[in-house]
């Protein structure tokens, strides 16, 4: 079977990680089926309307189609709409006809896999990972978006959502098309466990954008501060994809260095290693839907603390760490001071089979790959 993928979110030189849990779905299944990716992105360094490049990933090719840019907001959006144009005749051209397009995530690019389902009968699957389902987020879901995403999912030959949380979000909204939950992916070769720090300090670790509204670092930084007065045997490393001045201020206002670590980005194999070296795993986020990093702390044998939010009970329960109310700081301070006497009393092992047995890129690739085939019996 040769597949399409369509990506909303991707990798470009000025945020070379967005979309990568997008990407591991692709790589699982690429195990399975004949993959291509295709993206397109406005360039100032691009003389021509299009240049096309072409990247070798693990098993599948990666089609980039670089845009010169407009200032008219049309022109541009008519620029965009010929570059993926262009690049699928690149892909018809020196790879395969496809025989399904696998959209990732819904808008915006979502328009491009509906419009070739009507013109050039290309079926596709979509799979969904956005939090703008969420009820925190109803405000951002206008009538205009609503209808938008309404059209191109329910015109999926089928719906793959990473939780089914995120399913029952999305059928709130009028979203009928089938569903099937597949969950995010991790590559349990890479990610292992370790043997934690050998400082003599307990390690509790901490990744995201550091997008505050979402993952409330501020507050766990508030309760590291209180839980500072009771003892000092742990640190906080923190790494990110983007620089929050303002939570680095309040570190150093409260005297917090020793305590709190910035790490900035990482590449995927340094960040395994944080893994190696960590106790424990922390999200305190007040949205979510199922977070790639809870499944990767789960494949190095670590139990987390995290909020009751999105699908992440559905994965979590008290074998695998604990689950708090979402901006309880309360709570918080309680459990952190719980978990850094008791990380070492949950089952390591069993963590880490939970993961293989549940999100493996082996077991991902057969989910994904099965659900194109069934589209095609």
């Amino acid at each position: 079977m040769n597949v399409l993928h369509l990506l909303s979110w991707f990798p470009t030189p000025d945020d070379p990680y967005s979309g990568n849990f997008c990407l591991k779905h692709i790589r699982a299944v690429s195990e399975h089926v004949h993959s291509v990716v295709l993206s397109a992105y406005p360039d100032e360094k691009v003389s021509r309307h299009f240049e096309v490049e072409v990247a070798d990933y693990p098993n599948f090719k990666y089609v980039v189609v670089r845009v010169r840019p407009a200032r008219n907001r049309w022109v541009r959006k008519i620029r965009l709409f010929l570059a993926y144009q262009h690049g699928l005749e690149f892909v018809e051209k020196n790879f395969f006809h496809p025989d399904l397009v696998h959209q990732h995530v819904t808008l915006p690019v979502g328009r491009i896999a509906l419009f070739w389902k009507k013109t050039r009968h290309i079926p596709y699957v979509l799979t969904e990972h956005w939090t703008i389902y969420q009820p925190q987020n109803s405000a951002m879901m206008t009538p205009r978006v609503r209808k938008r995403i309404g059209k191109i999912a329910n015109n999926a030959e089928k719906i793959l959502p990473v939780s089914y949380d995120l399913q029952c979000n999305m059928q709130k909204y009028g979203i009928h098309a089938p569903f099937q939950v597949v969950p995010n992916v991790v590559d349990v070769s890479l990610f292992l466990p370790g043997q934690g720090s050998g400082d003599g300090k307990k390690h509790i670790l901490h990744i995201s954008t550091l997008r505050d509204e979402a993952k409330n670092v501020s507050g766990i930084f508030r309760v590291l501060k209180r839980l500072s007065e009771k003892r000092c045997d742990f640190v906080l490393d923190v790494v990110h994809d983007y620089r929050r001045p303002d939570l680095e201020c309040y570190v150093k206002d409260n005297s917090m260095e020793e305590m709190v670590r910035f790490h900035g980005r990482k590449t995927e194999k340094e960040i395994a290693a944080f893994y190696a070296r960590a106790h424990f795993f922390l999200l305190f986020s007040n949205f979510e839907n199922l977070p790639c990093v809870l499944i990767e702390s789960f494949a190095c044998g670590l139990p987390v603390v995290t909020t009751d939010v999105g699908g992440i009970r559905e994965i979590v329960d008290d074998s695998r760490g604990r689950v708090l109310r979402a901006g309880d700081e309360d709570k918080l301070l309680e459990t952190l001071d719980f978990m850094l006497d008791h990380y070492a009393d949950f089952d390591a092992v069993a963590i880490r089979k939970y993961a293989e047995e549940h999100f493996s890129m082996e077991v991902i690739g057969h989910q994904i790959a099965a659900v194109y085939h069934d589209v095609f019996q």
